[in-house]
Order: C-alpha cells, then sequence, then structure tokens
C-alpha cells in the first residue's frame, strides 16, 4: 500500500491534454510524453527575467448569480479559463491515506508540494512539482533526487459544454474529452477537477443543488449533493457525496464521500485558498532552484 501512495503522486504530476477516458476512473491520467534529456536544472530562469517580476492578475469578483445544473457542471469542466492565479492549501483524505496539498500557480509556470502521510507507519514522503514553458521537474525527497520532463504547454481554446464532453465509446462505456490542464500534480483534485466532474455529475439525474449560495473561505461556493452510480460506489466505498464548488471559478473548494452509515470516508477539506492574486515570480523561482540545488536532476 505504501507503493500506491507514491505511484498516485507520479501519476497525478502531468494530467494534461484533451483525451478520453473512462468516467468511473477517475485517477487515470493522459498518456505522457518521454522524459526530455536534462540541459540544465535552471535553463528556465532567463525567460522568467523578461517577465515582470509580479504578475498581477485582475481582482477575482463573487459571483452569487442562481446556476443552473449545466451552468455549474460547465464551469467544473472547464476551471482553467477561469483564474489566473491561485495560493491555497487542502487536506486530502483517498483510499485511507492523507495527503496535505500546499500550491502557487500563475500563467505559463506553478509549484506543488504534497505530503502523503503513511497511516500504519505514520512515515512521510514529500513530492515537490514546478513547472514551467514546457518543463516541469518532479523532486522527491526520500530519494533525494529529480526528474526532469517534457509536457504539451499549448492552450486548447473553446469551452467544453457537458453534450461535447460526455459521449460513449463502440461497446457503450461512458468516456470523457478533458479540457488542458498545467501539470501541477494533486493540486489539480481542487484546481481542475474534471475527473471528479465526470465521475460525480454527469448524471444530471443522480445529484441536485443542495444550496446556491454559502459561504467558504470567503469564497461564495455552490453545494452539490448526490448518490455515486454502482460502479464509483463500489470503487470508492461510498454511496453519496456533496461538493462546495466556487461560483466564479468552477475550482472545487471541498468535497466528502459518505458511506451507507453517512460517516465521511474521502474528502478534500480546504486551508487557504485565495484565487487571481498576486504572484512573485522572482520569489517562487528562487525557492525552486534552491530545492533544485538540493535535489540534483537524475540523468535520464
Amino acid at each position: 500500500m505504501k507503493k500506491s501512495v507514491y505511484f498516485l503522486g507520479v501519476l497525478m504530476i502531468i494530467c494534461y491534454g484533451c483525451t478520453n477516458s473512462t468516467a468511473q476512473d477517475h485517477t487515470r491520467e493522459p498518456a505522457v510524453q518521454s522524459p526530455a534529456p536534462d540541459s540544465h536544472q535552471v535553463d528556465h530562469a532567463t525567460k522568467t527575467k523578461e517577465q515582470p517580476a509580479v504578475y498581477e492578475p485582475p481582482k477575482k469578483q463573487e459571483n452569487y448569480d442562481h446556476l443552473t445544473q449545466t451552468e455549474v457542471l460547465t464551469k467544473l469542466l472547464n476551471t482553467v479559463d477561469n483564474f489566473d492565479t491561485a495560493v491555497g492549501k487542502f487536506e486530502l483524505l483517498r483510499n485511507g491515506y492523507t495527503t496535505l496539498v500546499e500550491y502557487k500557480i500563475a500563467p505559463t509556470s506553478g509549484y506543488s508540494k504534497s505530503t502523503h502521510v503513511d497511516k500504519n507507519s505514520g512515515k512521510s514522503r514529500i513530492q515537490h512539482i514546478y513547472y514551467r514553458d514546457g518543463n516541469v521537474w518532479l523532486v522527491d525527497e526520500e530519494r533525494k533526487a529529480t526528474r526532469r520532463m517534457r509536457y504539451n504547454a499549448d492552450r486548447h481554446a473553446g469551452t467544453l459544454e457537458p453534450q461535447q464532453a460526455f459521449g460513449k465509446d463502440s461497446h457503450g462505456n461512458n468516456v470523457t474529452r478533458y479540457r488542458e490542464r498545467p501539470p501541477i500534480g494533486a493540486a489539480q483534485t481542487s484546481l481542475f477537477p474534471y475527473e471528479i466532474a465526470s465521475n460525480f455529475t454527469r448524471d444530471l439525474d443522480k445529484w441536485e443543488i443542495e444550496k446556491q449560495d454559502e459561504q467558504l473561505l470567503d469564497h461564495n461556493t455552490i453545494v452539490l449533493k448526490g448518490i455515486l452510480n454502482e460502479a464509483a460506489s463500489r470503487k470508492q466505498g461510498a454511496s453519496t457525496f456533496r461538493f462546495w464548488v466556487d461560483k466564479d471559478s468552477g475550482i472545487l473548494v471541498q468535497f466528502e464521500l459518505y458511506n451507507a452509515k453517512g460517516e465521511v470516508v474521502d474528502y478534500l477539506h480546504p486551508i487557504e485558498l485565495n484565487v487571481n492574486v498576486p504572484i512573485d515570480r522572482k520569489e517562487l523561482e528562487s525557492n525552486v532552484e534552491s530545492l533544485l540545488q538540493k535535489y540534483p536532476v537524475e540523468n535520464e
């Protein structure tokens, strides 16, 4: 089981691109490109100097409109269009394992840190992810090494409506087309929750809007509740769910899965979430470069 936590972290780092996937498997990720040979650990610094040190995004506006099921589902499937920067922290409980996720994301670059805790030994495993301009670095503190890989940094514009995103294959299985997103690791669970939206909310008859407006960490959220389909219920060990979705961006601020007794068995509980706040690129680059010097890039 210890290995499963590690591989989950690795799989989640480069979830990117428009693709198809079975809706019942929200941990399945699109195929990734083979790692590119490393040239220089900090070859991204030059491009950073060409940009303003502090990125100032438009100020986030809270949304108090009445949203329909289709409107909130569309937001969940297209969060990449709805914010420029985000800084946050949350605790994720999945399959009995707890992960503390911290992240900072700006246009073209971002950083996340995931601390996985083994429920039996209490031992922590820390992984860092940094991406910029088509490069992504995975830093594993336990192995004291960094892997450098390539990813497709091109944006594919265009809002995906639910009817465009959801379909069936030739065998009648659910398939989903996903939007692009940065390779931000476990932070995508909240910031870019495409698989979760596909697995739990694609069938409008399985869920409803419980509350239009609820404040959570100074964000106005819409609260959804519903039941899991049979396949998802077996996989998750849960029968019902509740989502708190930021009405402006579609970010999944919080979620909980419940078993038949109403007990929480999986969750994402937010600690901090700041959207469209200024990001100091110089500070971000400096911290990452120190990390890469401490944990050198492996030879691929």
